[in-house]
């Protein structure tokens, strides 16, 4: 004769794989190795749907199940947004794209932004160097470069062009 506590866990497993069969997508948040969260996702995986992590600190132990399944089956996601995106309708739940804060050098046209990233992390560079790097003209270089220069990116010095150090946030043309 089974336990009580046998019934339970078979009720358990029973349950979770009702659930995995019924659904989408399975989204395991918290787990440990051995988690019934696992056995669901397990099981989810096994009828074709959707498995889905969502990672956790690596020094907890309610996590080391979930970067298993992270490392295996499932598919990473962050937010909710990114979940309705797994499971919804294709093209029709997506989530937004994320971005950073804007800084000035976004908004800077492709060219010029081509030639502030051929600028060397340290020391100078001519025009003639920056414009082979960025596969422009040396006059379209000099002259997005004067525009980098009153826009505070840039500075002339006697041997060539360098990136201006700010304070507060390091190179403008590196920072992001």
């Amino acid at each position: 004769m089974a336990s009580p506590l046998d019934l339970v866990q078979r009720r358990f497993v029973l349950r979770n794989r009702v659930i995995a069969a019924l659904t989408r997508g399975t989204v395991v948040v918290e787990a440990r190795y051995r988690s019934g969260s696992l056995i669901t996702a397990r099981r989810a995986t096994a009828l074709g749907r959707i498995t889905i992590g969502v990672p956790g600190p690596c020094t907890s132990g309610l996590s080391e199940g979930v970067h298993e399944l992270l490392r295996k089956d499932a598919v990473v996601v962050t937010d909710a947004a990114e979940v309705l995106e797994m499971v919804g309708e294709i093209g029709a739940d997506l989530a937004p794209v994320r971005r950073g804060a804007a800084l000035p050098r976004d908004r800077l046209p492709a060219a010029t932004a081509r030639v502030l990233e051929a600028l060397p992390g340290h020391g100078t560079a001519t025009a003639e160097d920056l414009a082979a790097a960025a596969g422009a003209g040396v006059p379209d270089t000099l002259g997005r470069l004067h525009e980098l220069r009153a826009l505070g990116f840039v500075e002339r010095t006697d041997t060539g062009w360098m990136l201006v150090r700010t304070a507060h946030e390091g190179r403008p043309g590196r920072t992001g």
